[in-house]
């Protein structure tokens, strides 16, 4: 089992890292440093070229992710069948895993188009999202118990919203910078070419706006979320170090989106926003599980659903 819950981890950290070097590929112009696919110049290793090396280490990579989501798949469907919620999730990661790879490939023959650079990320959002989960419930354990309280309910919700907006905020982001509106304004955290939101200034200036404007529902959601787990008793030291965690990286973020801009958008600070804003993303998934299940203290229990569950075990137990 511990070396099952190492396999998730690792390949949650690798596709966050595949990510990071998605953004590179994009950051440095080299998303037709091969211009065909799976190939690269007709050959199956780039030429010493830097463009055609850094889109060659993401393809590199995301082969890599690739292997570890098949072993890890096929782990479950062996080790871990009685296992439902495992099952599942690592049954549609398969296919998640093909749409995100044909997505990379349609990306490149139709030469970098802004939408479906923007629905790629999302798929790889959506995977490391998955693969998150994977790794959330292995690492509870297979005795992990549901916490189905009206509080741990609530507190499900508010993460889901969370996560829900810090998604919409890196898709927005992502759009942003496909479209080269991420250029459109020159000073922060106001904006030189648009002082007045979506009424100064063109369409690229909109689409910038929206971005900052997403990012500070974010941070209200996050806000949110941080408040809801304060006022909670009982909860665990984990959960509360998941959320904390979420609060300075998101604070992280906003500094390195304004740090785009008084950098003169610099490739590393570009590369680390969207690398941070990704792992708000997966913390906030991890929050989740959190919130909803507790680990198994002893043995391998089968999944209970909820505290009565939890306790008739107890009582059988005892009898």
């Amino acid at each position: 089992m511990r070396r099952y819950q190492t396999l998730t981890i690792v390949t949650v950290l690798l596709t966050l890292l595949l990510i990071a070097i998605g953004s590179t590929v994009r950051t440095t112009g080299s998303g037709l440093g091969c211009p065909d696919w799976p190939l690269c110049h007709g050959r199956p290793y780039p030429p010493l070229e830097r463009t055609a090396i850094i889109e060659y280490s993401h393809r590199t990579t995301a082969a890599v992710v690739g292997l570890l989501v098949l072993v890890q798949s096929i782990w479950t469907f062996v080790s871990f069948r009685r296992d439902r919620v495992l099952t599942w999730l690592a049954a549609i990661s398969l296919p998640l895993l093909g749409l995100q790879a044909y997505l990379g490939r349609v990306t490149v023959q139709r030469e970098l188009p802004p939408e479906v650079v923007a629905i790629h990320l999302c798929t790889a959002l959506i995977l490391v999202a998955l693969l998150g989960l994977i790794a959330g419930f292995a690492n509870l354990g297979p005795g992990r118990t549901r916490l189905d309280s009206a509080e741990r309910r609530g507190l499900a919700r508010v993460t889901l919203i969370a996560t829900a907006v810090t998604g919409i905020v890196l898709v927005i982001g992502a759009y942003t910078v496909a479209t080269g509106a991420g250029y459109a304004c020159s000073t922060w955290p106001s904006c030189a070419q648009a002082q007045i939101p979506f009424f100064s200034g063109g369409r690229l200036q909109d689409i910038h706006w929206l971005h900052r404007f997403t990012v500070a529902l974010g941070a209200g959601t996050i806000g949110w979320l941080f408040l809801y787990v304060q006022q909670m008793s009982g909860v665990g030291r984990m959960l509360h170090r998941g959320v904390h965690t979420v609060i300075g990286l998101y604070a992280l973020q906003i500094l390195i989106g304004a740090g785009n801009i008084w950098t003169g958008f610099a490739e590393a600070v570009r590369v680390s926003h969207l690398l941070v804003g990704s792992t708000i993303w997966t913390v906030l998934v991890l929050v989740w599980v959190m919130s909803r299940y507790r680990p198994e203290t002893t043995g391998h229990a089968p999944v209970q659903e909820s505290h009565g569950a939890a306790r008739g075990s107890r009582r059988r137990a005892r009898a």
